[in-house]
């Protein structure tokens, strides 16, 4: 069995917009957080969460969509994704909030694919610092 998606992130220069796009469009439940990005639950038994936000000069791009994959270990996905013509964009970080750890890497032809590992003992990403915003390295 191949490794499921488990969250999603739509991103653009309004994400005030986007959202009330969105919640017209599929009838999501979407929620204003306190950190500017809008939380999504799609409502359905075969959805998965995920978030809206807006863009900054410091993201990777004006506008996006960007898929996370649940896997067991982050560094050998990394790994393997570099391996086969990938990129790493952001390395293993502890989600803030205590759910896990992400990484983020560039495919071939340049589309930005998150990865979440639920259970992994990795540095927290810098306060403040959001997966999308380009690498200072």
């Amino acid at each position: 069995m191949g490794n499921p998606v488990v969250h999603f992130e739509i991103s653009g220069k309004d994400g005030e917009a986007l959202s009330e796009f969105y919640r017209s469009a599929f009838g999501w439940n979407i929620n204003y957080n306190t950190h500017g990005i809008y939380s999504v639950d799609p409502e359905s038994e075969n959805g998965v969460d995920g978030h809206i936000f807006t863009t900054t000069d410091d993201t990777c791009s004006t506008n996006g969509v960007t898929i996370y994959i649940e896997v067991d270990d982050l560094q050998a996905t990394l790994e393997k994704a570099e391996s086969i013509g990938g990129q790493t964009l952001v390395p293993p970080r502890a989600i803030p909030s205590g759910m896990g750890s992400f990484a983020m890497f560039l495919d071939p032809s340049g589309n930005c694919i998150g990865l979440y590992a639920p259970e992994q003992n990795v540095p927290h990403a810098p306060h403040g610092v959001h997966p999308n915003k380009k690498s200072e390295d």
